[in-house]
């Protein structure tokens, strides 16, 4: 005999609450599975962007020597001590300036893309969600 064909109606009642509360529990369910895929979307959307733009910070932007302080260094001619500071002139400084503007606004270029294109995914998510529950 199945319990949900009882005569009692106490079982009837906690039977249809148990079922009433599993799906509310499902429902909380799916909810949280969405808002965590949205989260991790947003997440991956972020860290890719910063991936990009840390990828093309340093290939744009030019590596500096770093000087050593080895006795090669104190042991170098004159001559090429002074090379070393032509290299240092105001030219090489204003290029690497534009460059530094240059990154800073592909940065802000790609971070407004990105949040477009996060936007828009969410929409088309809320939308799909908005069809799904209809």
């Amino acid at each position: 005999m199945n319990m949900q064909q009882t005569d009692d109606p106490v079982k009837s009642q906690l039977l249809r609450k148990a079922s009433q509360q599993r799906d509310e529990l499902e429902g909380e369910l799916k909810d949280l599975s969405d808002r965590t895929e949205k989260f991790l979307t947003n997440a991956l959307i972020i860290g890719g962007a910063l991936a990009l733009t840390y990828v093309l910070v340093r290939q744009l932007g030019g590596r500096k020597k770093k000087k050593s302080k080895t006795k090669k260094a104190v042991t170098k001619p004159q001559a090429e001590v002074e090379a070393e500071s032509e290299d240092d002139s105001p030219v090489t400084h204003v290029v690497s300036q534009i460059g530094t503007a240059l990154l800073s606004q592909a940065t802000v270029f790609l971070l407004n893309m990105a949040k477009e294109k996060l936007t828009e995914y969410l929409q088309a998510q809320a939308q799909k969600n908005t069809h799904e529950h209809s």
